[in-house]
């Protein structure tokens, strides 16, 4: 805008004019005059300059300005001509998306073009760039996207995880985009329940909203989002679900990966890294699998059961519902309508609400914000952390108390200013506050505060204390004014207890007099204690004090007693420690004494006797005692033997020797006895009264010995049989024959066999040797044999 264009006498023109930018530019120059010819000579006007322009522009100079119109300069005026573009001509997209606007280098003209739009979802669903849904549940690392000539040096890898193990469904668990020498990482953290988003570059965290002079990455609690600007690559990732958006113009025919190729065309979305077109994109993605991380297992392709499952389909009703009308027309709802509708019917309800966050945030990013979470009856409401609260229409980047922060995206107008008229839905601070920093989740009442060097802050107004230093947050300048701290008076100190020195030192920052402790300042003391006493310390200001305390307890002869205990202090007297009475004068306990009473009862076996130089005696054993199991005790004197009335087979032997009595017990045993094998009336007691005896009668006997004849001997023992035992035997007088008549009978074999048994010979030979077993032994009658005249006549008269 021209301010003032005048000339002064001496040929020179002044003018000055207001620029774009409300500066005021001055220029001066000769003035351009007309050249007076003569007569003869026809007349030149010279060409002007348009100098009313900032920069001053010279005749015929053209260029461009800010509303798509070209300015040219004109014998010193500008002539402006509106920018002719060419007629657009609207494509047809395969993948149901409106076209968009791109304009040329001038901003004034442009073209339409199909979105390559790929997005991942849910357990996941995959639509590719061109529109074909599929699903794919794979446990691994993958290529979503790569150039196939690298031109940008730009992919995308997607890594997924088992997120519903029974039924192998799978989920995104990060993005992972390379660009140029960028590695840039997109994942979520469980934090008490809520996910956040982290972003990590070159393995390194940082914290949205964030930019450089290739890339910028916004966060607003749900979505993160990267924005490529040389490029125009969009690329978001929020959990469940990821989008990626690239430019027709750039990408056309260059992509390959699980999101297809980029070129408007379905036949060829299931591209093999080979180059093969399959039919099953299903089976396509999992050739993409990224190469060094051969161990995933291979995807799971659910059976789908013979009928299928009924499923409450309410929440993916929504898509076709009023809510999201005005996105009908720019966003195809149709693949995200299959996908919620599997998974409300393999996982979990809520997961649902994944499709319909994909589908909300597609229609966010192409202008249209639906406010659908309410919708839902509270099943897809979404829990901000305190005191973050969820906004369905919230900017992409949220101002904060950080001026430059604010400045760097809100103010500045460069290749990133897209993204301050951009909204969706996210976590942010309540009305009436703003968020403190992009890495903090304070929301501030008010920004006046001053920041401190480690990223704290302090309200405008408040004081507090670092180190020694007071300091005071101004509200004036909103900056740190620190003064050192003031310290109070201090009187002055007098250490005079022993073992004390006067020392200095800092407390809060201020010096502070103190007495202290030198344990080489306190005096020596060997201090001992007498019998009875024992030693106490008690602690005094700096040096120990000693003192004697009673143990109560007797002392006799330098010994100490406890009360009860006895006390030797004469033969004659019986002592104790008392355990009431104490000696005022001593502090000690007194003994009690009383004399000695004599007891001159023994027990059995033992006999008093006087002890020379005591006053009583005692009892000394005389004889052996026994003790019966009757709990009766027997004295037995010394070289004597005792047998038990009650049990004759034992008996008891006392010995002296020495000072010492020995008591010996002897049990005898008695063989086996049996009764039946005895004479009747033969059985009876033997000598000793112990075991008794019997005449035996006559019966087989056994006994198992070698058999030994002619050197040679049987292999094994062999039981050979006698007849043993007594048999009648009587001498009876006859009155006719008027002699005696004797019967005998003898004890022998009633009853043999014979039996064989091997002998072995010392040459190792053998043979069978027969011998006689008896199997039965009985009385016989013999003769008796004669006796010799007159040696058993026994003459009777008559």
């Amino acid at each position: 805008m021209p301010l003032y264009n005048v000339t002064d006498y001496d040929g020179w023109c002044f003018s000055a004019f207001c620029t774009e930018t409300c500066g005021i530019v001055k220029h001066f120059a000769p003035c351009s005059t007309a050249v007076t010819s003569s007569p003869t000579s026809p007349t030149t006007v010279p060409k002007l300059n348009c100098l009313n322009t900032y920069p001053p522009r010279k005749n015929g100079e053209s260029w461009r300005s800010g509303n798509c119109s070209t300015n040219t300069c004109v014998n010193g005026s500008i002539i402006v001509t509106k920018t002719q573009c060419k007629p657009t001509k609207t494509p047809v997209c395969v993948n149901g998306y409106s076209p968009v606007k791109v304009y040329d280098d001038s901003g004034c003209c442009f073209q339409e073009e199909c979105r390559c739009l790929c997005s991942g979802w849910g357990d996941p669903h995959y639509i590719t760039f061109d529109g074909t849904y599929y699903p794919f549940q794979g446990n691994c690392s993958y290529v979503l996207v790569k150039e196939i000539y690298p031109k940008y040096n730009f992919s995308v890898i997607i890594q997924n995880y088992y997120c519903d193990a029974p039924d192998h469904l799978s989920c995104p668990q990060s993005l992972t985009v390379y660009y140029k020498s960028y590695e840039i990482m997109m994942t979520q953290k469980d934090i008490n329940g809520i996910f956040k988003n982290l972003v990590y570059i070159n393995n390194k965290q940082i914290f949205p909203a964030y930019k450089n002079s290739d890339f910028s990455i916004t966060d607003n609690g749900i979505d993160t989002l990267l924005y490529i600007p040389d490029i125009n690559a969009w690329v978001s990732f929020r959990g469940l679900m990821f989008s990626i958006d690239l430019p027709y113009s750039k990408f056309f025919n260059n992509t390959e990966g699980q999101c297809g190729t980029c070129d408007n065309n379905r036949t060829d979305d299931c591209l093999l890294p080979n180059g093969t077109v399959i039919s099953s994109c299903p089976k396509m993605a999992n050739h993409w699998k990224v190469h060094d991380n051969e161990t995933c297992p291979p995807p799971v392709n659910p059976t789908p059961p013979p009928h299928p499952p009924v499923c409450n389909r309410t929440i993916c009703e929504l898509l076709k519902s009023k809510v999201f009308e005005k996105c009908h027309k720019v966003i195809p709802y149709e693949p995200y309508y299959e996908g919620c509708s599997f998974d409300v019917c393999h996982m979990p309800v809520p997961i649902g609400c994944s499709t319909l966050q994909m589908y909300a945030s597609l229609c966010a990013a192409a202008g249209i914000c639906v406010d659908w979470r309410n919708q839902t009856h509270g099943v897809c409401a979404y829990k901000c952390q305190a005191p973050k609260v969820y906004e369905p229409c919230g900017p992409l980047v949220e101002p904060t108390c950080n001026l430059r922060y604010n400045k760097m995206f809100f103010s500045s107008k460069n290749e990133y200013s897209i993204i301050r008229n951009m909204f969706g839905e996210g976590c942010y601070c309540p009305p009436g506050s703003t968020l403190m920093s992009p890495k903090s989740d304070v929301c501030m009442k008010s920004c006046d505060v001053c920041m401190l060097p480690n990223g704290q802050w302090k309200e405008a107004g408040s004081v507090w204390t670092i180190g020694c230093d007071t300091c005071e947050c101004l509200n004036n300048t909103l900056t740190i004014d620190c003064e050192p701290m003031e310290c109070p008076y201090q009187p002055p100190l007098h250490c005079n207890q022993e073992g004390q020195v006067l020392v200095t030192e800092e407390v809060d920052c201020c010096p502070k007099a103190k007495c202290a402790c030198n344990s080489s300042l306190c005096s020596p003391k060997n201090f001992t204690c007498d019998v009875g006493f024992t030693k106490e310390i008690i602690m005094g200001p700096c040096c120990p004090i000693y003192f004697c305390v009673p143990m109560g307890v007797c002392v006799f002869n330098n010994t100490p007693y406890q009360p009860g205990d006895s006390v030797p202090e004469g033969p004659c007297v019986d002592c104790v420690c008392g355990a009431s009475t104490v000696d005022p004068n001593t502090k000690l306990h007194v003994i009690e004494c009383t004399p000695k009473v004599c007891d001159l009862h023994c027990s059995e076996g033992y006999e008093y006797q006087d002890v020379a130089g005591q006053c009583c005696g005692r009892c000394v054993q005389a004889s052996c005692i026994v003790h019966l199991p009757s709990q009766t005790v027997h004295i037995v004197q010394p070289g004597t033997v005792w047998a038990a009335p009650n049990d004759p087979c034992i008996k008891y032997e006392c010995a002296k020797i020495g000072n010492q009595f020995i008591t010996t017990e002897y049990i005898k045993i008695c063989p086996f006895f049996n009764p039946a094998s005895c004479i009747p009336g033969t059985v009876k007691t033997g000598a000793d009264g112990c075991c008794p005896t019997c005449v035996q009668k006559c019966n087989v006997t056994t006994n198992s010995t070698y058999l030994v004849s002619n050197g040679c001997r049987s292999s094994n023992q062999v039981i050979l049989t006698t007849c043993k035992g007594s048999c009648d035997t009587s001498s009876v007088y006859s009155l006719q024959s008027r002699t005696m008549e004797y019967t005998c009978s003898c004890c022998q074999e009633i009853t043999t066999t014979e039996k064989q048994v091997e002998m072995t010979c010392p040459d190792g030979s053998t043979f069978t040797y027969t011998y006689l077993n008896i199997e039965q032994c009985g009385c016989v009658q013999n003769e008796c044999p004669a006796k010799a005249a007159g040696s058993s006549s026994i003459l009777k008269k008559p």
